[in-house]
């Protein structure tokens, strides 16, 4: 029986025809972190920004058949020559470029198609947990439409660097495709020469990939390959594919922290948390700048512990904010409660902050506090300075939680294991409408 190992195959491309406006005008974020507020800034830059067909929750909600609609749009694109499809196959290099603490970063990926295996063939494993309704949402809008308007986000391992210097060496002259988007420049380069492409699948026959992002739209993508009597009839068929961005964890990974953003029903939940808190666990008030930078140090500094011998200390800190109160929360694994519930996780899941908050410390709390589950809404933000925002209000309060090293993520999925939801976001996000692909 032949093995079943990872390729990268071509395909033929749809982008946006270059004579309807400058390609940053039609891009968008992929839909899940798209706001209404962001909808109406997309919409304002062309009538025909991708927004429309990626239907993000905020964007015609209502409307009973959004999916109809969307589909709609994208066969009237096509028949008007807004969206262009391309005849031959081929594989892309993908670059983005953006500032990062006070200076400049480049991530370089591989953008083609690979085909769609489950994870039982331990050579694409997930990381973190799927909900059911964002699934069921790209299901339906998939099914009317028959395109792929994004990528997945995957990543190898690149110790010797080769990976990445094929990339480079392959990205000649002038990018292909251009587009800045929310600050960040996305380059990519078209290739179709033969020999990259069996120099990408060496590389790739000995690899598996861990989904950094987009494990909704992978696991929707099996689920609408399955569906289809075509697909299954042949292997080659469009929908035993999917688009993917691929990149090395080691040097073109980033990734930030997801902080808790919980609002409860009145100010005394708030002061009963607080308190809780401070009763099991060894607190300190800190001074914060309301900045990223300022965070990070302070979540990665346990010497304010008053247990500073190596044994005791905290196997995890956080910043709680409560209007102007800061405190930063030091949790070692034997407080009351907290211990047995991490005794329940498996070991590579006891390094992570998300897990512990969540199984170990906000049910313990809650429970002490006398806060039923259902009585608190949980938001997430990467971003500080919007944390501190919310915190500011009545019955609100934010977690500020340090980032997953890529090392742990790669851990969690080689042991088959996934992490809470919204755990980590990788930066910067691959956009949608940059580079589409026909499915049916």
């Amino acid at each position: 029986m032949k093995s079943v190992r990872l390729r990268a195959v071509p395909f033929r491309p749809v982008i946006f025809n270059p004579a309807l406006a400058d390609l940053s005008q039609l891009i968008a974020p992929p839909y899940d972190i798209i706001d209404e507020a962001t909808c109406e800034v997309l919409l304002a830059r062309h009538p025909c920004n991708i927004v429309r067909l990626i239907l993000p929750p905020s964007l015609y909600e209502n409307r009973k058949n959004r999916y109809d609609d969307a589909a709609s749009f994208w066969q009237q694109w096509r028949k008007e020559g807004i969206l262009l499809e391309l005849d031959e196959p081929s594989l892309f290099i993908f670059v983005q470029r953006f500032a990062w603490r006070g200076g400049h970063r480049e991530h370089w990926a591989l953008l083609g198609t690979i085909p769609l295996l489950g994870y039982d063939t331990g050579l694409i494993r997930p990381h973190e947990q799927t909900m059911p309704q964002p699934k069921n949402d790209r299901l339906a809008l998939l099914r009317a439409m028959g395109a792929e308007l994004s990528q997945v986000h995957g990543l190898l391992s690149d110790e010797t660097g080769e990976w990445n210097g094929l990339l480079q060496t392959a990205a000649q002259g002038d990018a292909w495709l251009k587009a800045t988007l929310d600050g960040v420049e996305h380059l990519v380069w078209r290739v179709t020469d033969a020999a990259f492409a069996e120099a990408v699948n060496r590389l790739l026959s000995s690899q598996w990939l861990v989904i950094a992002d987009g494990h909704h739209r992978y696991e929707t993508a099996l689920t609408f390959s399955a569906e289809l009597p075509e697909a299954q009839a042949d292997p080659n068929h469009p929908a035993n594919f999917v688009g993917v961005v691929l990149a090395d964890w080691q040097c073109n990974a980033t990734v930030l922290p997801t902080h808790r953003l919980l609002r409860f029903h009145d100010p005394e939940g708030v002061e009963r948390v607080l308190r809780e808190l401070m009763r099991r666990f060894h607190t300190v008030t800190v001074n914060w700048e309301c900045d990223d930078e300022t965070a990070e140090r302070l979540l990665t500094n346990t010497d304010a512990s008053s247990l500073s011998t190596a044994s005791h200390r905290p196997i995890v800190t956080f910043l709680l904010i409560a209007q102007e109160r800061v405190k930063q929360v030091f949790v070692h694994g034997f407080e009351s409660g907290v211990a047995y519930a991490l005794e329940q996780l498996p070991p590579p899941l006891r390094k992570v902050d998300t897990a512990i908050l969540h199984h170990g410390v906000l049910p313990v709390v809650m429970a002490g506090a006398g806060i039923a589950p259902e009585e608190v809404m949980i938001d997430y933000t990467h971003d500080a300075a919007t944390a501190n925002t919310f915190a500011q209000r009545d019955y609100c309060l934010a977690i500020l939680l340090n980032p997953v090293p890529m090392q742990i993520v790669r851990e969690i999925a080689q042991h088959g294991l996934r992490l809470p939801p919204k755990t980590t976001y990788f930066f910067p996000k691959a956009p949608s409408g940059l580079i589409m692909r026909q499915i049916r």
